[in-house]
């Protein structure tokens, strides 16, 4: 393979280049507080601005820089939907549950998007839709089947199936069999959303902390004891924001998600008429499969964006950003030639249900388990955990104390991935047969 690397080439995420993280600093974290919420990402900083605006006096602490974990690693993805399809999720908890599910996942979009027009967060919110680029008739019948299922059970969805006679309209490309156009979601600057929601955070008067990891978390009598290397804070309540970045101070909560890493990269910017061959719509894609590539243009439309090969580590960045290229140009040929100038990684994390959830363990809030519907999901959950914790009705949801299931022996190291993968990609390769 010729040089894929552009001169300055970088293994961080490419929205630091406009939103970079802090430096670490000494600063300790205050003695007290109303509330503690534990990891700076979207989740906890969403619920730190509810709480500081019903007047309690909030801590945010983390382990690294605020924000250094997948709130400013992911795809920018501002969806409507869940991991799990609708078919495959009414087969397993009903067509009603189903429904009032996938009606949630459209309430947290409508949550994050209106969130950002309302306090103006400049992270080029667009209302582009996405493209879910079907790889074999399989594939499309049964997004097409779950479209049908979900207008039936009345959940508020606006899209259209295009055949493969329209599909090079969405994405230059001859690898898919057509799709289906969603609209009503769209596409943010992951790191200037992260820096807006900091920014007003800090703008209430509630304190950010970051460098400082959380070594302990013990019941008191009147609430918790949250410890770190610079100093204890005693808290009523206290919120686990982690998701992926869960440490073993945690351990109820590590072990019931898999972290997962996640893998994209940047191009340089196009020439001149490339983007409408590859992307004439304009619109993000995402394929429906398993193990699911995606790409998309970046905030003013001039480069490329692209991630998958999701679970699937290898020994650097760089031979990473090397298998990517091939899959980017396996996907969309005309970008064979074009240089990268980011590769970087960050986890995610799912469930064992496929599901979010949100409740309180042993008097302790959690919101995790996003499923890669992290940016609208922790969003929305991190501001009902403060519902619930200033006690306020509005902060029920359907996935609030649902059984939040775990494996045996597992302690929040998925030792079981590769072989998880392996199934994923198989079964894959069979449904594209079709």
């Amino acid at each position: 393979m010729a040089d894929i690397f552009a001169e300055g080439y970088k293994e961080t995420p490419y929205w630091w280049d406009l939103a970079p993280r802090a430096e670490p600093d000494d600063r300790t974290p205050p003695e007290k507080a109303d509330a503690v919420v534990i990891g700076s990402g979207n989740a906890g900083l969403s619920c730190a601005l509810t709480l500081a605006r019903r007047g309690r006096d909030v801590v945010v602490l983390d382990a690294e820089a605020a924000g250094h974990g997948a709130s400013t690693r992911n795809a920018g993805y501002l969806g409507r939907g869940l991991w799990f399809k609708y078919g495959d999720m009414a087969k397993a908890v009903g067509r009603e549950r189903a429904g009032a599910l996938a009606g949630v996942a459209v309430e947290a979009h409508d949550y994050a998007a209106g969130l950002i027009r309302d306090e103006q967060i400049a992270c080029f919110h667009r209302d582009t839709g996405r493209f879910i680029a079907a790889p074999s008739k399989r594939a499309y019948d049964k997004l097409e089947k779950d479209l049908e299922m979900m207008i039936a059970d009345g959940v508020p969805v606006d899209a259209e199936m295009i055949g493969p006679e329209r599909q090079r309209g969405e994405v230059g490309s001859g690898l898919y069999r057509g799709g289906q156009i969603l609209r009503g979601n769209g596409v943010i600057h992951a790191g200037l959303y992260h820096r807006g929601l900091l920014e007003r955070v800090r703008g209430e008067g509630a304190a950010v902390v970051g460098f400082c990891p959380v070594t302990a978390v013990e019941r008191e009598r009147n609430g918790f004891r949250v410890a770190t290397p610079r100093g204890a804070v005693a808290a009523k309540e206290a919120f686990v924001a982690t998701n992926g970045y869960t440490p073993r101070a945690l351990p109820w909560q590590r072990r019931r998600v898999v972290p997962v890493s996640a893998y994209m990269v940047a191009t340089e910017a196009l020439p001149p008429g490339l983007m409408a061959k590859v992307l004439p719509s304009g619109r993000p894609m995402i394929e429906n499969r398993d193990t699911p590539r995606w790409i998309r243009p970046n905030e003013d439309g001039a480069r490329i964006l692209f991630g998958g090969t999701t679970g699937e580590d290898l020994a650097s960045l760089r031979d990473k950003a090397g298998h990517l290229y091939r899959e980017m140009t396996a996907v969309a040929p005309d970008l064979d030639g074009v240089k990268l100038t980011h590769c970087w990684t960050g986890k995610v994390a799912f469930s064992f249900d496929m599901l979010p959830h949100a409740g309180v363990h042993d008097g302790l809030h959690y919101a995790m388990g996003w499923c890669a519907s992290g940016v609208p999901m922790g969003t929305y959950l991190g501001h009902k955990t403060a519902l619930r914790i200033v006690g306020d009705p509005d902060a029920a949801t359907p996935l609030d104390n649902r059984r939040f299931p775990t494996w045996p022996f597992y302690t929040g190291d998925p030792w079981f991935l590769p072989l998880v993968v392996a199934w994923l990609k198989w079964r894959d390769r069979r449904t594209m047969r079709g």
